[in-house]
């Protein structure tokens, strides 16, 4: 991919800056309007994401420990990436760093060509991260699908004496005449079972 492209997926890109109003991040709101994103600044760091953010770039300082542990705590799976701005290293610091779980770490002075690389790098990390969250709650639903499947067989069994073979049939049938899937005629089979009514 080439770097036109690549500065193309930035324009629109909604960066939240988290980070003193000072002459380091005016430089930095700067570079990133000068590339067509949209920049929100705030300060101290606040409890919870104000807004809409594509990209969150933090400031990690001592003094908003606390601050940042709750920012973190609050934030769930689909969170925009945090982009830590370190200035120095110190064991605390480090600690602080990698309690923020950040997807990317710039170290000050901010230079605007690590802080393109930075943005582009971890914005491809988040999509990364998003789609497998996605292949995994299929796999989460097709695994639940499969159990419930299976447990409606074995109370077919248990029921009519039939072999594994027929009550698979037999659910197949009724999903095909009720025009729905397996799962839903098999949900329906464990409820019914499930349900004071039932026969023995």
């Amino acid at each position: 991919m080439t770097a036109a492209p690549l500065l193309g997926e930035l324009k629109g890109l909604r960066v939240l800056v988290l980070h003193p109003l000072d002459s380091e991040a005016r430089l930095v709101i700067g570079q990133l309007r000068r590339i067509g994103c949209e920049v929100e600044q705030a300060w101290p760091v606040p409890a919870l994401l104000p807004g809409a953010a594509d990209v969150v770039l933090l400031s990690i300082e001592l003094d908003q420990r606390a601050a940042i542990a709750s920012l973190v705590a609050g934030l769930d799976e689909q969170a925009p990436p945090l982009i830590a701005i370190v200035g120095y290293e110190s064991p605390s610091m480090l600690e602080l760093v990698l309690s923020a779980q950040p997807a990317a770490v710039i170290e000050r002075p901010l230079k605007p060509f690590g802080l393109l690389t930075q943005l582009i790098m971890a914005r491809a990390a988040w999509r990364r991260r998003v789609e497998l969250l996605a292949q995994i709650r299929k796999l989460e639903v097709r695994q639940s699908a499969v159990g419930r499947v299976a447990m409606a067989k074995m109370l077919l069994i248990a029921r009519h004496g039939i072999s594994e073979g027929e009550a698979h049939k037999r659910i197949q049938r009724q999903a095909m005449a009720q025009r729905c899937a397996m799962e839903v005629v098999a949900r329906a089979i464990i409820e019914h079972a499930a349900s004071p009514r039932s026969p023995p």
